[in-house]
């Protein structure tokens, strides 16, 4: 399959090999980029059997790269939480986990461990007086943005929410209690919080959302899917783009789209329809992978924001050719949804035209577009070479 061949390649190359994907001491989002490649590694791996060089070396160089608690960053002072470091570190967490699960590894078992003992378990208390209220003025990669109520925050508004994902499948592998009740306690804030009214990063609530419905599988507990089932639904109602993207921020039609977003939302989207049978959550899956996920990887295999498609500004074009630094790593987490899933998404373009309730069109889930004066279906960007892909312009036909 070509995503997965591509997202295999461009992971191959410098940015991802051992030299470059251990980041700098000034990086503010500790843990992030060696969280993101280091599942994306072996996502890759599990879908292809194949290895990334550095996969097992990255591994074997945690302790040095690291602190004494392995994990990145300063340990927590008991002062000040820093979002961006707990946000980032759910992807360090996913990638110890998933690397355990494949490589029975020591090291990896001992590092998730401690990084939630020593990083995530002290800080419930400091979840219950999480800052909300701030403008949402960052880039597409998050910044910082000032310190409120011993908070370190993010212009990614409520990314300290991000967690949630890896403390989930860190519980799923461990059992532990202690992760449990604490995961318990962010949740119920999170619930209460109106997160579009506050304008949450529609990708750490996705994120979150992921991270609640993986405690439904392991539990069975209905509340889960429930919570998870009603704040998705705000999202297709207040966050998703016309093409199943996404907005970057709740209430921000102007800004970009995320592939790590349109990812989560796909994933979400796939694993409903394999809980519940439900057939709109098929649908759903079927058009984010088609016209979302098809448009977001490029022809270098790397993934980047498009423009926000709404009913007042329908054209789909590309935003930002590639985020290497974090879409580009997420797209594999999506290839491999979609080769565990791949009989729900082959496309029929025999079958007849339809049009939905926003008067959008389709043939068998794909969006058709106007390209160059052609009303035809919507086509995948990673098949355009580069200078080409950054001139198309694609409308939306109503």
């Amino acid at each position: 399959m070509k995503n997965i061949e591509l997202s295999f390649q461009r992971l191959s190359q410098d940015e991802y090999q051992i030299d470059n994907v251990f980041q700098k001491g000034a990086y503010s989002w500790q843990g992030d980029w060696e969280g993101r490649a280091l599942l994306a590694f072996v996502c890759l791996f599990e879908a292809t059997g194949r290895q990334i060089p550095c996969m097992h070396e990255m591994v074997g160089l945690l302790q040095e790269k690291t602190n004494d608690d392995l994990y990145f960053g300063a340990p927590f002072d008991g002062i000040t939480a820093d979002e961006q470091q707990l946000s980032g570190h759910s992807w360090y967490l996913r990638g110890l986990v998933k690397y355990a699960q494949n490589f029975k590894s020591e090291i990896a078992e001992r590092a998730m461990r401690q990084t939630v003992k020593k990083l995530y378990l002290p800080l419930l208390d400091w979840y219950k007086k999480y800052p909300l209220g701030r403008n949402a003025a960052g880039g597409v990669s998050g910044e910082v943005v000032g310190t409120v109520n011993g908070w370190k925050l993010s212009s990614d508004v409520g990314c300290a929410y991000m967690c949630v994902d890896g403390l989930a499948h860190y519980y799923a592998y461990t059992k532990d209690e202690e992760c449990r009740r604490f995961l318990d306690g962010i949740i119920d804030v999170f619930t209460q919080t109106d997160f579009v009214k506050y304008g949450f990063q529609t990708h750490t609530t996705l994120s979150c959302l992921r991270g609640i419905l993986k405690l439904y599988e392991q539990t069975g507990e209905k509340h889960y899917l429930n919570i998870v089932k009603d704040k998705f639904a705000i999202y297709l109602r207040h966050g998703m783009t016309l093409t199943y993207e996404n907005y970057n921020w709740f209430g921000r039609m102007d800004s970009w789209t995320e592939p790590c977003a349109v990812v989560d939302s796909f994933i979400l989207a796939t694993r409903l329809y394999r809980l519940t049978d439900e057939a709109e959550y098929l649908t759903l899956a079927r058009r984010i992978w088609l016209n979302g996920l098809q448009f977001c990887q490029r022809s270098n295999g790397g993934a980047g924001p498009n423009t926000c498609v709404t009913v007042d500004q329908p054209i789909l074009k590309i935003s930002m050719y590639e985020a290497p630094f974090c879409c580009t790593m997420r797209y594999c987490e999506g290839v491999l949804e979609y080769c565990k899933n791949r009989e729900l998404f082959a496309w029929d373009g025999e079958k007849q035209e339809e049009t939905d309730d926003l008067g959008r069109r389709f043939i068998d889930d794909k969006l058709l577009v106007q390209c160059n004066g052609h009303i035809q279906p919507i086509f995948a960007c990673h098949d355009i070479p580069k200078d080409e892909a950054k001139q198309i312009e694609l409308k939306i036909i109503f």
